[in-house]
């Protein structure tokens, strides 16, 4: 009987843990977009077209989807340089799992 006692108890924490994990994954997708949108605002396009942007992005999602776009070289040099120029700018932590690999002199930055 104590096996099944400590199964449940088990079985329970996992199912909390498993809930803590999902709370956290929705704050952290919560910062991302908040990140992104203060980002957005930044660069004076918080009223740009709605459709620009999408394009805008979906050429992104399309070059980092493929290894060596040179284009994402040249975004990630922009990127840094008004980055450094930013005076509000905080230390961006690098993020795990981002979706685009960092080269590691960018890596190296942040």
């Amino acid at each position: 009987m104590k096996e099944a006692t400590d199964y449940g108890s088990r079985l329970k924490a996992l199912k909390q843990e498993q809930q803590r994990l999902e709370r956290k994954q929705a704050e952290l997708l919560d910062k991302r977009r908040s990140e992104i949108g203060r980002l957005v605002e930044k660069l004076g396009l918080l009223e740009a077209d709605d459709d620009a942007l999408a394009g805008a992005l979906l050429e992104f999602k399309e070059a980092s989807s493929k290894s060596g776009d040179e284009r994402l070289a040249r975004w990630r040099a922009a990127g840094a340089s008004f980055r450094r120029k930013d005076p509000n700018r905080k230390a961006a932590p690098a993020r795990a799992g981002a979706g685009v690999a960092q080269s590691n002199s960018d890596a190296a930055r942040r």
